[in-house]
């Protein structure tokens, strides 16, 4: 995606180059023409050495907790060094639009008439049709509470980005009209078209992933491990369809804009180059709205000039980081932490292991084998890992299940409660075959 979205800015098109409003005469300028070349080069530089640097990820195949921190810290580095050649081309071509005078317009912001801001939302997505997703996620609550209460937290991300989709589209109402041409008449009709595409994407995107939720849920009750094969493919499908979602519409904004402009035959152009700090960060204490169209990209973009703005930035901002970093401290703590597995002097049996600790006393097991090997299933919460599964799986045949064992290295003690089953090994297969003797014990004296 960052490849799509920084390589096109190298041409010229709806009057900029590298985000920067340019006359189309100044395109053919040496200089101009000496930075583009500059920026591919370095462009296509970065890309080959991040490819490269992408092959450890692939050796580190089995060992999940270091592939995925290692991709995380790939991806941030490539996220901050792709966008290096392009302020650099954003800075250089400012400075010989300054140099050379190449303004466009009037270097100012220019409001829209006021029959397009009174008309701007009439063909808008009602926002009651919210009340379908809505609706949808109080099915799947109900329907959860019934069937496995652990549902919720997957079911909890669905409304969440119901309450996102909704406030994207309030905000979309709230948006400033943007104005094409002279002819106000057009401005109304391509606002207009623009805010129904978009509301209605924004309704039909929070549809899509109610279903993909519900479809998730489905698997995590009824599938098991030969299922693997559908749960890839459903993952890919709703994780692609959204993306071309967005594209499509926005290409045929897109291309609605460039036919009735090519008609009309009086574009404008506005020149607010000092709003956009390195061509694609807006920030305007001037203009109160929120959420603007992206210079780079497709969508919306934040006005960090708003104090709304500041907020929704910093936090995303530091959000996003804790989450990175909590996930990457509890992967390595993962690799470096086993269960552990204890009998204490009142005959409880504990099992120690961060947030899957587990606890029962002797009197609580039904029946306690030495077994070869773990069915199959599905994990409900903790890690499933190429070497390790740790936490709260639903096994064929048997149903709910705590596991604490490594992968392909039997014997695994099974022991069966009330309503759940326990399985645990040690790396050692002789520490397993001792402690099912001491467990052995314990309920031989029960």
């Amino acid at each position: 995606m960052l490849f799509v979205t920084y390589k096109p800015q190298a041409k010229y098109k709806n009057g900029m180059l590298f985000a920067v409003t340019l006359p189309a005469h100044a395109i053919d300028d040496k200089d101009i023409l000496e930075v583009r070349a500059r920026f591919n080069k370095h462009y296509n530089k970065i890309s080959l050495w991040m490819t490269l640097f992408l092959v450890p990820f692939f050796v580190l195949h089995f060992w999940t907790a270091y592939q995925v921190i290692y991709f995380l810290g790939w991806f941030c580095v490539y996220f901050v060094i792709s966008v290096i050649p392009f302020r650099r081309a954003f800075r250089d071509t400012l400075a010989l639009k300054s140099d050379n005078d190449w303004f466009v317009g009037t270097k100012r912001v220019i409001q829209s008439d006021l029959r397009v801001a009174y008309l701007k939302n009439q063909r808008s997505a009602s926002l009651w049709l919210f009340t379908i997703p809505f609706a949808m996620t109080i099915g799947l609550v109900l329907w959860s509470t019934s069937v496995e209460i652990q549902l919720l937290s997957i079911i909890s991300g669905g409304f969440a980005i119901t309450v996102i989709f909704l406030l994207l589209s309030l905000q979309l109402r709230r948006g400033k009209a943007k104005v094409y041409s002279t002819n106000s008449e057009v401005n109304l009709s391509l606002n207009q078209a623009n805010r129904r595409a978009v509301s209605y994407l924004w309704l039909s995107m929070a549809i899509i992933e109610n279903i993909h939720c519900l479809l998730i849920c489905l698997i995590l009750v009824n599938g098991h491990g030969s299922m693997t094969g559908v749960w890839v493919a459903i993952t890919l499908l709703f994780a692609g369809f959204p993306l071309w979602l967005v594209l499509h519409v926005y290409g045929k904004i897109h291309t609605l804009e460039q036919e009735v402009l090519a008609q009309d035959g009086k574009a404008i152009y506005t020149d607010d180059d000092e709003y956009w700090a390195n061509g694609f960060s807006y920030h305007n204490p001037l203009d109160r709205t929120i959420l603007v169209p992206k210079r780079v990209g497709i969508g919306l973009t934040i006005n960090t000039g708003t104090l709304t703005g500041k907020i929704i930035m910093w936090g995303t901002i530091g959000l996003t980081a804790a989450a990175i970093i909590g996930a990457c401290l509890m992967l390595i703590l993962s690799e470096l932490i086993s269960p552990v597995l204890t009998i204490t002097p009142d005959h409880q049996i504990e099992i120690d292991y961060l947030m899957y600790s587990f606890d029962f006393n002797r009197s609580e097991i039904k029946e306690l084998k030495l077994v070869q090997q773990v069915p199959s299933g599905r994990k409900s919460s903790g890690e499933a890992t190429e070497k390790n599964l740790r936490g709260q799986f639903h096994l064929k045949d048997i149903g709910k299940s705590r596991l604490y064992i490594v992968k392909n290295n039997p014997p695994y003690i099974q022991i069966k409660l009330e309503d759940v089953y326990v399985f645990y090994n040690e790396k050692d297969p002789l520490l397993t075959k001792q402690l099912y003797e001491q467990l052995q014990k314990q309920v031989e004296n029960s």
